[in-house]
Parts: structure tokens; sequence; C-alpha cells
């Protein structure tokens, strides 16, 4: 049943104001190109293991402030959000077709601030292990949400310093002891 809801309105996040040093317009220029991720993740995880995945991030976000008050319209957004990535994958067109009625704006449902988008990707890194998401797709899957983070993001909080996390970068940080510096820097909390 397509979702009748402009549920974005019910999301929450603590966007920093923008500061007098940076402007808008220059701001924007910033935002990444975003490829479409490569077919071979529908081809082999399938549209259940695609949704799944996003399913348990989903999940891991709710319990953090940017879902404080989805109540009853969390699953209607996390639909959303599958149906979005399915498509974005090479699936069928489930988000066009149900979701564009919507008014403009009540796509993707966040506008994040640059600790939101930290804390959106430290959750996917996890999502990854709940799910047992392939190995070898990761890389795949983070090259094109890694980027998308930043289309996610507040235009003012799009600026010439942010932080980009590389696939590589990230899994060090997962596999380098942490006695050999294999923490992240101080300024993201990805531990689960």
């Amino acid at each position: 049943m397509p979702c009748t809801q402009a549920c974005y309105r019910t999301l929450h996040w603590p966007i920093a104001q923008p500061s007098r040093e940076r402007r808008e317009p220059a701001a924007l220029a910033t935002c990444p190109p975003l490829a479409p991720p490569p077919h071979r993740l529908l081809a082999i995880c399938a549209e259940e293991g695609l949704r799944e995945l996003v399913l348990h991030h989903m999940r891991r976000l709710k319990t953090t402030p940017l879902f404080s008050r989805a109540g009853h319209c969390f699953d209607c957004v996390a639909e959303r959000v599958a149906d979005f990535v399915v498509e974005a994958c090479g699936g069928p067109l489930y988000y066009s077709q149900r979701h564009a009625h919507l008014q403009a704006g009540a796509g993707l449902p966040v506008l994040l601030d640059e600790e939101g988008r930290e804390l959106w990707l430290v959750q996917l890194w996890h999502a990854f292990d709940d799910v047992s998401f392939p190995k070898a797709l990761r890389a795949d899957f983070w090259g094109w949400a890694e980027p998308l983070s930043v289309h996610l993001l507040a235009p003012h909080a799009r600026h010439d310093r942010l932080t980009r996390y590389s696939y590589d970068t990230v899994h060090s940080w997962f596999t380098t002891p942490t006695s050999r510096g294999g923490s992240p820097d101080a300024g993201a909390s990805w531990t689960r």
C-alpha cells in the first residue's frame, strides 16, 4: 500500500546553525556527484537483502535523536528508504511509483548536520555486520552511500572542510588493533 503521509515531518535532527563564514552558494558547490550504485548489489543481494540492510540501518537509527518523534511513522519511513535503495540499485521503480505523490522535499526524509551524518554512517557500517552483508559488496555499497550522506546534509552543513570517509579508511579502523592506533579520530564516534 503506497504511503499517503509525508512522514518526513516526524523526523528531527538538531541541525547546527550555519556559521557566518560559510555561505550557502559556495557550500552547495562542494556536494559530490552521486553515481548510481553498481547493479551487482541487487543481482547478488536481491531485493530482500537490500531491504534487510536498510531495515537494520533504520532500526539502529531509531534509537537515536534522529527518530525521536517518528512514532508510528517509523515503518512508513523505513519502507520509503528501502524502496529508494532498491530502485537506486536497479530494482523495480517502487520509490517513484509509490512515493512520487508526496510533496517536494518528502523524498529522503533526512537533513543532517555533520554530527548527524557521522551517526548515519556509523549505523550503516554496523548494519553491514548485523545482516552479514557480503564482504565483497560492502565497498560497493559504501562507495554509493558515503557520497549520498553528503547529499543528506542541510545545505549550510556542506563545506570544503567536510570529512569524507573512504571505505578503506573506515575498514582499517576495524581491522587495526586499537593498541596500534586503530580508533578513528576524536570527531567521530564509530563504536556500537
